[in-house]
């Protein structure tokens, strides 16, 4: 998620119509300038070199469970329409090929294989959602990594993922636990419990397939959970 406020503009985005290696590129409608939501850099226009800033973090969920917590959300529709009666994303799930028959140009993974990818001390990382179902910690720029989805999670769900540079991160009696300062992970709550926010902090990423986030960024650090 980012924000619409640069300089002296408060920006509205739309989709361009483009793409860049398969991602979203979108165009603001007060400076006509492009922007990559991979890279986060205006690519053309008046903004160009600048880059997007990103927000809090948003929620990623279906929306059985969306409604479930929230149910008096409103729903925008189409000429009366809510929603389609077929999920047109559906053939594209379940192809092992990325967008209009993309493959990875990087081979250490599979083209459609779901990671969680970021930026870190200026490096760009990914760890495969397999590293880390019902958590998993991890060494990147110097700093301690926490991931957790839940084991059997849905593609839509949302990584919560966690830095820290003062202690690590452990598992023991059956939970999560951040050794620097002892706050506890709440899987329920989606964060660590009776932490003051200094040594825990979010860390901002995206959930993706490799293909989107290698082609964009070809440095990438694939980072294997720490035993």
């Amino acid at each position: 998620m980012y924000g619409r406020e640069y300089g002296d503009k408060e920006l509205r985005f739309e989709a361009s119509g483009g793409l860049m290696h398969a991602s979203l590129v979108m165009r603001d409608k007060e400076t006509d300038s492009y922007w990559s939501i991979m890279t986060g850099d205006s690519l053309a226009g008046e903004y160009k070199g600048t880059r997007l800033v990103e927000m809090p973090l948003g929620a990623k969920m279906q929306w059985k469970d969306w409604v479930a917590e929230h149910p008096e959300t409103l729903v925008l529709s189409v000429k009366g329409v809510e929603h389609p009666e077929t999920n047109p994303y559906d053939n594209y799930f379940s192809s092992p090929d990325g967008f209009r028959g993309v493959k990875a140009e990087d081979d250490r993974l599979p083209t459609k294989e779901t990671i969680y990818s970021f930026q870190l001390g200026g490096e760009a990382y990914a760890v495969p959602y397999s590293q880390f179902e019902d958590g998993g910690t991890f060494q990147a720029g110097g700093k301690h990594l926490f991931l957790y989805r839940p084991e059997g999670s849905a593609i839509f769900y949302s990584t919560l993922a966690y830095v820290s540079s003062e202690g690590g991160f452990e598992h023991s009696d059956g939970a999560w636990r951040h050794a620097g300062s002892g706050a506890v992970f709440d899987p329920e709550e989606g964060r660590f419990a009776a932490s003051d926010g200094t040594q825990v902090e979010r860390l901002d990423g995206f959930d993706t397939f490799w293909f989107n986030w290698s082609m964009t960024n070809p440095e990438t650090e694939i980072l294997k959970r720490a035993e």
